[in-house]
């Protein structure tokens, strides 16, 4: 118990004047659609977490279509109990108080980061993806006797390397079913301190306003092995580099790459967690 008070003590700390910086990037080309590349910055301290993306849209039409390249932050801090979003190319920001979102059941009446940077047109992820497990669970029963049980080759690899500092351990997926063949290449490690001192900071602050944050799946592949109900052979950790690539029967189909850059431990800096002095104050953005 002693060591465990110590290890406690030590860790608050550890942290107490420093912050923890990330940055991933994500990259997908579809048809029709091009290439998508958002590129996002987050900072974790004790009582403030941002996050900032950025997003550039390859084609011409889908990019005005979207409205354009993107370029929008959140900021949450927890010492003012604010919550300010701002559009980078704007240059605007517009804020609201952690007491306001409480009084609207801890959701936000400012559109953050997820919902002007979608690419499905206007709905919330949250509301998608209710919707589709909705889905999934009414057709479930129907599918069940038709669909052909997909066939899964699974390898956990001995390969390492070091992915922003961390040493990361491969895994291999691939899912083939008549319609489709997934494959999946996947990096995972064990060494989650910094990753996990910056979900929690985020998640703290969020419930301290009542709502409730929806996180990147631990695993895309995990993800579809469970809901095809066979059985698989689990990997611990976190993601630090993914890749997707999904083909229909025709060959034709789309590829996703997520990674994890950059991760460190740097002294606390204000500046990190302020809105930039010469944007203008609004209403809301659009």
């Amino acid at each position: 118990m002693t060591r465990f008070l110590m290890l406690t003590l030590f860790m608050s700390n550890l942290f107490s004047q420093t912050q923890v910086v990330i940055e991933e990037v994500m990259f997908m080309d579809a048809p029709y659609v091009g290439e998508i590349k958002t590129t996002t910055q987050k900072f974790a301290s004790n009582g403030f977490f941002r996050q900032e993306s950025s997003l550039k849209v390859d084609r011409f039409i889908i990019r005005m279509a979207m409205g354009g390249n993107k370029k929008y932050g959140t900021i949450l801090d927890g010492n003012s109990e604010s919550r300010i979003i701002y559009d980078s190319e704007e240059n605007i920001y517009a804020f609201e108080s952690f007491d306001l979102i409480r009084g609207n059941d801890g959701k936000p009446t400012l559109k953050g980061i997820e919902e002007n940077m979608n690419f499905g047109g206007g709905s919330n992820r949250r509301d998608n993806n209710e919707e589709e497990e909705a889905s999934k669970e009414n057709n479930k029963d129907d599918e069940s006797e038709e669909k052909e049980e997909d066939i899964i080759e699974r390898t956990i690899t001995s390969e390492r390397k070091v992915i922003a500092g961390l040493q990361a351990k491969k895994v291999i997926t691939s899912i083939k079913s008549s319609e489709r063949t997934v494959l999946f290449e996947e990096w995972f490690t064990v060494d989650t301190l910094l990753l996990k001192y910056a979900l929690d900071k985020e998640q703290d602050l969020i419930k301290s306003y009542g709502g409730q944050k929806t996180s990147m799946p631990r695993s895309f592949s995990e993800t579809m092995l469970s809901q095809s109900g066979q059985a698989y052979d689990s990997v611990e950790g976190r993601l630090l580099k993914y890749s997707m690539e999904m083909k229909n029967k025709d060959n034709k189909g789309f590829k996703m790459e997520w990674e994890l850059k950059k991760i460190e431990q740097i002294p606390f800096n204000s500046d990190d967690f302020e809105v930039n002095r010469k944007y203008k104050k609004v209403e809301k953005l659009d």
